[in-house]
């Protein structure tokens, strides 16, 4: 009987979970359609294996906050606008017949990803309104910025330097986004205090060894541009 069933056993596929956050497994097309989508921002110049590390530490990071929104009860009463999150993902994913396409090669179901949108999106509009309007800039700290570090960029790299009152506003809104992403890294790092984590597939070496890098939530907008020259 055992020769007789091994060749249907052979043809079933097991998912692989490559990360288990709170006993909630993370599966290898969990990464798969957060890449196919670019649900999560891929930087420039970065390579496949450090995509796929940075993926897998963006979702771990999705779920901790996903989990800290149910446990409150929150995550049905946050709103959020998610024909307008698929409509960016399908935009940032080159249009709908390219993502058709690709989730058809990967074998990937088309409500899969709109669940991982539907989490993004929800996080995304509860960060902006727990943390975003209590994050504030004074014009002292645009100073400081542009004098001793944005225009000093734009000179090394042998740019024009506009004048302070220009880009004043641009220079503001950066400095916003770095105090939001602050106040982000701070609240998962906390649940990840308190979580149980466990990854199947190590980071590389030189992602260990270097700084905690601003998040990379799965996004369910479209990503600004990665510079911050004004």
């Amino acid at each position: 009987m055992l020769t007789l069933l091994l060749p249907v056993l052979l043809a079933i596929e097991v998912e692989r979970v490559v990360a288990v956050v709170n006993g909630v497994p993370i599966l290898a097309s969990d990464t798969e359609l957060a890449q196919a989508a670019e649900v999560v921002p891929r930087e420039p110049s970065e390579g496949d294996t450090a995509y796929r590390a940075a993926v897998l530490e963006a979702l771990i990071e999705l779920e901790l906050r996903w989990q800290d929104l149910e446990a409150a009860a929150l995550t049905s009463r946050v709103q959020v606008d998610l024909d307008a999150a698929w409509a960016a993902t399908l935009k940032r994913a080159g249009g709908e017949e390219a993502l058709r396409d690709r989730l058809a090669a990967l074998g990937l179901p088309e409500l899969s990803l709109r669940g991982l949108v539907r989490r993004a999106a929800i996080v995304q509009a509860y960060v902006a309104t727990r943390f975003a309007p209590f994050v504030r800039v004074s014009a002292a700290e645009v100073e400081k910025s542009w004098s001793e570090e944005l225009a000093p960029q734009l000179r090394a790299a042998g740019k024009p330097v506009p004048e302070l009152d220009t880009v004043r506003d641009h220079v503001a809104a950066l400095l916003r986004e770095r105090k939001l992403n602050d106040e982000v890294v701070r609240w998962t790092a906390e649940l990840a205090r308190r979580a149980e984590i466990v990854r199947y597939v190590p980071a590389p070496q030189a992602a260990l060894e270097a700084a905690p890098p601003p998040p990379r939530t799965p996004s369910a907008t479209p990503r600004a541009s990665s510079s911050e020259s004004p």
